[in-house]
């Protein structure tokens, strides 16, 4: 593996969502080509004292929309109001309580959308999958690729474009590590992969994780400052949380429509990064059983 030569992947920064949206679609074409974008300051409003004061078990470290957080906790029924299965209903008994928390997610995920639409308009018609509220502190987690189901093949149906967007909701900086895209890691590992390489994305990953090679790799520290956005596809940008509390993290998947004209789809892609780089395409295998939209929390 040459080291020295597999530089980390481009960070563009823009200052707020006007900056951002006049950019467009040179911000798209970044992000497309495994670049991350940093947007300094979203905009988004919510109530910070509130979100600053709240702590997720462990158990809850990527609770999100999947898991009906935001469905509504209460409905009437014969008259009363009634708890739903909400999962906060179990935990706070008092409705006032409740229904803050649960309006503040709301707003926090719908805002988010709505946010993606304005400064990458490109994506109005994302299939958005979960947005998980990660408030729970984070240290040094293991350098890697995004990889599902246990490293299990991807069906084709979601054999689309990834959104992932990382929201900081806490009152610091979250901080990362960025190393190298999935492209240029591919081209510079030197045969260090072994003879044949899976062409499914997901199972590419997971191979590349359990490999060992990027414990290595050259990164870059990257912070996002409170209320700032990092748009990154962890599948094909290295990536490792160095610090975090409190966060929001918003994933889909665009229609391959929605690609500029000089970008390609990373599953499109793979079988010639995986060649290019003196590698044999493996045999496909036999895709994993999904739900939903293919789209899980990492």
């Amino acid at each position: 593996m040459d080291y020295e030569a597999c530089h980390p992947a481009k960070i563009v920064r823009y200052r707020d969502p006007a900056e951002m949206a006049a950019a467009y679609p040179a911000s798209a074409v970044h992000y497309e080509s495994h670049g991350v974008v940093v947007l300094e300051d979203c905009g988004i409003g919510f109530d910070r004292e509130f979100i600053g004061g709240l702590s997720f078990a462990p158990s809850w470290k990527k609770i999100g929309t999947i898991n009906g957080l935001t469905d509504p906790p209460l409905v009437m029924r014969s008259g009363k109001l009634v708890r739903t299965a909400n999962p906060l209903c179990a935990s706070i008994g008092d409705d006032v309580l409740l229904l803050k928390l649960y309006s503040e997610l709301l707003r926090l995920e719908l805002e988010f959308k709505l946010l993606v639409a304005r400064v990458l308009p490109g994506y109005w018609d994302a299939t958005w999958g979960n947005c998980t509220f990660r408030f729970t502190r984070t240290e040094n987690e293991a350098i890697h690729l995004d990889s599902f189901q246990d490293g299990k093949p991807t069906p084709p149906k979601f054999h689309r474009p990834r959104l992932k967007l990382f929201l900081n909701v806490d009152a610091e900086p979250r901080v990362w590590n960025v190393g190298p895209t999935l492209p240029d890691l591919l081209r510079l590992s030197e045969g260090e992969l072994g003879a044949e390489l899976p062409t499914n994305v997901n199972v590419l990953c997971a191979r590349i994780n359990a490999s060992g090679i990027l414990s290595k790799v050259r990164t870059v520290r990257v912070e996002i400052p409170p209320r700032g956005i990092v748009f990154a596809n962890g599948a094909t940008v290295v990536h490792q949380v160095v610090y975090g509390n409190r966060m929001v993290c918003l994933e889909g998947l665009a229609p391959k429509s929605a690609l500029q004209p000089s970008s390609i789809c990373e599953w499109d892609a793979a079988r010639s990064w995986i060649e290019e780089a003196g590698y044999a395409a493996a045999p496909d295998e036999a895709p994993a059983a999904t739900s939903g939209h293919g789209v899980a929390a990492a």
